[in-house]
């Protein structure tokens, strides 16, 4: 059988630790760095997170916009060129009409 001998600590009031101030500030500083690196974390997180929110509802938006528009009438772009395509046919006829005048009224001179 091995012989066992147990040595007692004692903590009393005069009791101290001891420890270098190197090894404290080494410690404090980490902690802080980490507390400092989770908060950037988490903030970019968030602000990726809000980005998402923000850009589906545009997305849903959009889609909405597209759907309410397919059955909506004509464009006023459409209605402009089909009223500047009749106007163009008016003008071409008013043409031959003044050609068809002046040709009368050399005619007669």
């Amino acid at each position: 059988m091995v012989d066992q001998t147990t040595d007692s600590i004692e903590l009393n009031e005069t009791a101290g630790i001891s420890f270098s101030l190197s090894f404290l500030i080494q410690i404090l500083a980490t902690v802080i760095l980490a507390v400092w690196g989770y908060s950037q974390l988490d903030a970019r997180i968030s602000h990726g997170e809000h980005l998402g929110k923000m850009h589906s509802e545009k997305i849903k938006n959009i889609e909405t916009d597209m759907k309410q528009a397919q059955d909506k009438p004509i464009p006023s772009d459409h209605v402009q060129n089909t009223t500047l395509a009749s106007h163009e046919r008016l003008l071409i006829d008013l043409k031959e009409r003044l050609q068809i005048l002046e040709m009368r009224m050399y005619e007669r001179q």
